[in-house]
């Protein structure tokens, strides 16, 4: 990557190192959350940096080298899923005496709700009818909305430029690309999680993409919590794959809202952390340099989680 591009990698990286900061040195979660959502400045800077880096850099690795890219991942994901025979093959696997409804699509559309979008990547394709989110938009065709907090209801409402409430089981995909590790703590995103469960028709799919350069083994232990955590929630994980830079993962929603107790929700929610949640806050260089330790049967356990294979 460039110095422009490692520059503002920079700059995004550092705007989740300082919430993770905030939250260490008050932890105090909700007021940390608020006062990073009214600091105009610093989310116009993050969109901008974004866009930047996704439009200028990442697309010219999409272009030389398809296989990188998380965008031309997820829409062959959901090619195979709904209009290739994916989901009638994972009907047959589920073993359930489930009398399947039929997923409507409207006028032949997947309905995607992109979160964290920033600059609406998933909007060239006419097969995806797609509604894109993000804190701060960097452009007209995403709206504004704090999903961690938005209203959930019966109907999906937008005031101008502005989503003031999203309706459940209306969302063929949710996509969570490059979302949850911008959020300081685990429990919001399982909190992110429990939305998508509930936002989601049955039989949807919530696609998690997630950063990481280190060899596919490094963090599985990572990835394999994760999973954990999302079982309970009523998600299975039907897909994955360690693409150059980042895990890609697909889990189907197949099953109606779990009832957890408080301290199982408050469990399951730990498991929702990343290696930097761990780091000494004012250490920044360790971010880089280390990784989760692994006992010999975890590192075995990991090459389970190579690429192409799916459970």
């Amino acid at each position: 990557m460039s110095n422009d591009g490692k520059n503002l990698a920079d700059i995004v990286k550092n705007v989740h190192r300082r919430l993770r900061q905030e939250l260490h040195k008050t932890g105090d979660l909700e007021s940390v959350w608020i006062n990073h959502c009214r600091n105009v400045p610093c989310l116009k800077k993050y969109a901008s940096s974004m866009h930047k880096l996704a439009t200028e850099h990442w697309e010219q690795l999409r272009v030389s080298n398809p296989a990188t890219s998380r965008i031309n991942w997820t829409w062959s994901f959901l090619q195979y899923y709904f209009f290739s025979g994916g989901l009638q093959q994972h009907r047959q696997k589920s073993n359930s005496d489930t009398e399947w409804p039929k997923l409507i699509l409207n006028e032949s559309k997947v309905a995607v709700l992109d979160v964290g979008s920033c600059y609406n990547p998933f909007g060239e394709y006419e097969e995806l009818d797609v509604l894109s989110i993000d804190l701060c938009p960097a452009l007209e065709s995403v709206y504004q909305c704090d999903f961690l907090n938005i209203p959930l209801g019966k109907t999906t409402v937008i005031d101008g430029q502005s989503v003031l409430s999203l309706a459940t089981n209306q969302f063929h995909c949710i996509v969570f690309s490059f979302l949850l590790e911008y959020f300081p703590s685990p429990s919001q995103r399982w909190t992110c999680c429990e939305k998508a469960h509930l936002l989601l028709l049955r039989e949807g799919i919530l696609i998690i993409i997630t950063p990481d350069s280190k060899a596919a083994h490094s963090n599985s232990k990572v990835m394999r919590s994760w999973r954990e955590a999302l079982s309970a929630i009523g998600f299975k994980r039907i897909k994955y794959e360690k693409l150059q830079h980042a895990h890609c993962m697909a889990f189907r929603k197949n099953s109606v809202e779990s009832v957890l107790k408080a301290e199982d929700r408050e469990l399951l929610a730990s498991k929702m952390y990343i290696p930097q949640d761990f780091y000494n806050p004012s250490d920044s260089e360790n971010e880089e340099k280390d990784e989760i330790k692994f006992t010999e049967a975890e590192l075995a356990e990991g090459f389970t989680n190579l690429p192409l294979f799916d459970e």
